[in-house]
């Protein structure tokens, strides 16, 4: 069982764009909370695809990943990168179910990774001071996360790591090893919001490849997100497609298509 922290999700939550636009839904136009909430979710994947849920990003200064280990960082390549430390009503869905642990470990699975992926790498006193902990708090919970198979890219571990895949990608592979959504929510710390939007978006890469579509470019372009996450995307359907548990999860994977875009019925006059 997840621990809860209600009262101070409530609050948080209160204050989101997110909400404010249901409980204009339901003033205005008398919808209950399921149907406001569908709306919302309909109008953020009509406009925006991968909706950018951020609500704080911050900036800093960090070791280039060209930096030598063996050297005092001020003697290193340095750059700023940006980091989003508050991910909007996401993270308030993981400090509801899963508690605030579990919420600063997403945070720390985030912010290395955004780190990385701009050039940069943090050491566990960068995190430390980004998310207000010690550096026992973050190496504690950096071992609990590798300790789940995640990839956790610091300056101290990244010569260890190697070529890895974004978190995004590994929640759909645990998906299409047969993960249920429970499992994959424990190991990854991630809402089940956020999960189903990963799934979602891979799904949509099937139907794109089934039409003919070929071209990287234009695929990320049609599904709103970066080429390094199609190629990985891609790849895991090569390494996937075969496998025991492909059959099962290709038909999921294609009910929830449909239920997030229903065909259209011809009315009777």
């Amino acid at each position: 069982m997840y621990r809860t922290n209600k009262s101070l999700y409530d609050r948080s939550l209160e204050k989101t764009p997110e909400q404010l636009f249901i409980n204009s839904l339901r003033k205005e136009y008398e919808l209950s909370p399921a149907e406001s909430q569908g709306i919302l979710e309909l109008a953020k994947s009509c406009l925006f695809g991968e909706v950018p849920e951020v609500l704080g990003k911050q900036k800093l200064l960090c070791a280039s990943k060209k930096a030598k280990h063996g050297r005092a960082l001020k003697e290193q390549e340095m750059l700023e990168v940006e980091l989003t430390v508050d991910a909007g009503i996401e993270d308030l869905d993981v400090l509801r179910l899963q508690g605030s642990k579990a919420l600063r470990q997403l945070k720390i699975l985030r912010i290395t990774e955004e780190a990385y992926h701009q050039g940069g790498l943090l050491t566990q006193e960068d995190i430390g001071r980004l998310l207000q902990v010690s550096s026992r708090t973050v190496r504690e919970d950096i071992r609990e996360l590798q300790k789940d198979g995640n990839l956790v890219r610091t300056r101290g571990n990244e010569q260890d790591i190697g070529r890895g895949i974004s978190h995004k990608s590994r929640i759909v592979e645990l998906y299409l090893k047969g993960y249920t959504y429970d499992e994959i929510i424990r190991k990854s710390r991630h809402s089940a919001h956020s999960i189903k939007r990963y799934v979602s978006s891979f799904g949509r890469l099937l139907l794109i490849i089934s039409h003919g579509v070929e071209d990287i470019s234009e695929i990320s372009r049609l599904l709103h997100q970066s080429e390094r996450l199609t190629k990985e995307y891609l790849g895991l359907y090569e390494k996937h497609k075969k496998g025991e548990h492909w059959p099962k999860v290709y038909v999921e994977l294609l009910q929830q298509l449909k239920a997030l875009y229903p065909s259209k019925k011809k009315r009777g006059i």
